[in-house]
């Protein structure tokens, strides 16, 4: 992990909105350090499976009404009492994990729930999703109502 930090600070560096951090380039990309070293550390470490589901999103798009509904629809068998279905009681961030922090963290995911997010940009993603031929469902939204979430949001 230390490898990937050190790494990531030999990027070309801009300032940014966010004065507390610079963003760096990679791979055509501007990121900020912790986000682009959950991205290297995801290429590098995490692992698909056939049967994953990725929920892809730009932040500020709809991830957590996405993750919301794609964990409700892949359980709804399991979760057919609608008193002990864990949206009631857990954020969705909590229950669909991201596959950058899984990498960058080292913990392990439900091996239960092939449901997996990301802010990853597409060109970003682990070649082991691509090999595996997994599910991936992309949401996306008008930019000016990005900016707009971002500004009243952040």
């Amino acid at each position: 992990m230390q490898d990937i930090r050190r790494s990531s600070q030999l990027f070309l560096k801009k300032s940014s909105w966010r004065r507390s951090q610079q963003l760096h380039k990679y791979q055509g990309f501007w990121c900020f350090p912790t986000i682009l070293e959950g991205i290297m550390a995801a290429q590098e470490q995490f692992i698909a499976h056939p049967t994953d589901i990725i929920a892809c999103s730009h932040p500020k798009s709809g991830t957590t009404w996405l993750k919301a509904l794609c964990f409700a629809i892949l359980t709804r068998a399991q979760f057919n009492n609608s008193s002990t279905n864990p949206l009631l009681t857990e954020s969705p961030h909590d229950i669909v994990p991201w596959i950058e922090f899984l990498a960058f963290t080292g913990k392990n995911r439900d091996p239960e729930l092939p449901l997996l997010a990301t802010h990853i940009p597409y060109n970003f993603l682990p070649k082991s999703i691509g090999e595996a031929n997994c599910k991936i469902v992309y949401i996306c939204r008008d930019p000016k109502d990005v900016f707009i979430s971002v500004a009243i949001c952040w």
